[in-house]
């Protein structure tokens, strides 16, 4: 059963509460060196009925940036507290310092933790046939990433490494996200295609289609360019390009004007 109470805490026994914790989202510096600050200077507000919370295995749920800002500032603060909580409602708590996807998959033990989550956003975004700019309306929380992580756990993790390895072959011009989400896109669609598609457009490597290479000059020039392509004519180009190499159709030029032209769909066959 949850209780609650209010304590005040030491920096002691605030190390206590961290030497204890499980495992935790990664330190955010900012965060953390704001708080210290605030409480070294007398400006820290306490008794505001924000709990920091403690699962009933120890595990700081919500609190771990106070908790280390207590230390850091050498200051005792009165924290209230709510304890037993059951350990599955991390990826659910809202924080000050807001929780990414990242964080909860770290928590949960799962490898790649800061490539399948935005990956699978990708991936989403591309399902929904949507533009980067609408990406916000379309946001999954963390509990819905993780519940599509779990649902193919084995396909998620085979993208994020085999993106990972592309993303450095291809000299880190796209992201390993971009990579993830589309070659798990295009896998859905066509698995026969999308290994050689993804692999030639990153590898350079036995290019079957021209259009691939007039995409990789794109890209690589963007890169050197102080004045880089919008995120949405990344994507359309990409997805143009992967229809000219399913059609095995040639084009002497590669191109998409974002006012004029619908946004492409990519296709099966």
């Amino acid at each position: 059963m949850v209780q609650y109470s209010t304590k005040l805490v030491t920096p002691a026994i605030a190390k206590e509460y961290i030497e204890a914790n499980i495992s935790n989202r990664r330190v955010k510096i900012p965060i953390l060196e704001r708080y210290a600050n605030d409480m070294a200077n007398g400006r820290w507000k306490m008794f505001t009925g924000e709990t920091i919370k403690i699962s009933i295995s120890g595990r700081i749920l919500d609190g771990q940036h106070r908790l280390l800002a207590v230390i850091k500032s050498n200051q005792s603060i009165y924290f209230d507290f709510a304890i037993n909580l059951d350990d599955n409602v991390f990826d659910v708590i809202d924080t000050g310092s807001s929780r990414n996807a990242s964080d909860t998959f770290k928590v949960k033990g799962i490898k790649h933790e800061n490539v399948i989550p935005s990956t699978i956003s990708m991936y989403n975004l591309l399902c929904l046939g949507k533009r980067a700019g609408l990406q916000k309306n379309h946001k999954s929380t963390n509990a819905m990433l993780l519940e599509q992580y779990y649902q193919d756990e084995i396909f998620w993790q085979n993208i994020a490494k085999t993106s990972h390895g592309l993303y450095l072959s291809f000299a880190k011009i796209l992201t390993p996200s971009m990579i993830g989400g589309f070659y798990a896109y295009f896998s859905k669609l066509n698995p026969e295609k999308a290994e050689d598609f993804i692999s030639q457009l990153t590898t350079g490597v036995n290019i079957q289609n021209e259009t691939i290479t007039f995409l990789r000059n794109k890209l690589m020039q963007d890169k050197m360019s102080p004045r880089k392509m919008p995120i949405t004519l990344k994507m359309a180009l990409i997805i143009k390009t992967w229809n000219f190499f399913i059609k095995d159709q040639r084009v002497k030029l590669l191109k998409f004007d974002s006012v004029r032209d619908e946004f492409p769909i990519a296709i099966a066959r």
